[in-house]
């Protein structure tokens, strides 16, 4: 899990040709090997796509509370500081 400061670099990926034709070859494969149309298959496609959008977006919610916690240990420790500074003043 990325968390602030150790955040793998971002790239973007462009598609290729082989690409493009494997996939359609992989869902005329799925098609053929189920017997159901290609629109289904690419309906089905899609709505993995939804689920694996749905986990992504809670994996970042994730890295975003252990970042808004660990900023908040940072402020509790920076108002003590200045708490204990201005008790020995």
């Amino acid at each position: 899990m990325g968390t602030l400061k150790e955040q793998p670099v971002r790239r973007t990926l462009n598609i290729s040709k082989e690409q493009h034709v494997r996939f359609v070859e992989e869902i005329a494969s799925v098609a053929s090997e189920t017997g159901i149309s290609i629109e289904n298959v690419l309906k089905a496609r899609e709505i993995m796509e939804l689920s694996r959008r749905n986990d992504l977006f809670v994996a970042n919610g994730d890295i975003h509370d252990e970042q808004m916690s660990g900023f908040g240990d940072l402020l509790e420790n920076l108002t003590q500081a200045v708490y204990d500074l201005q008790s020995n003043d």
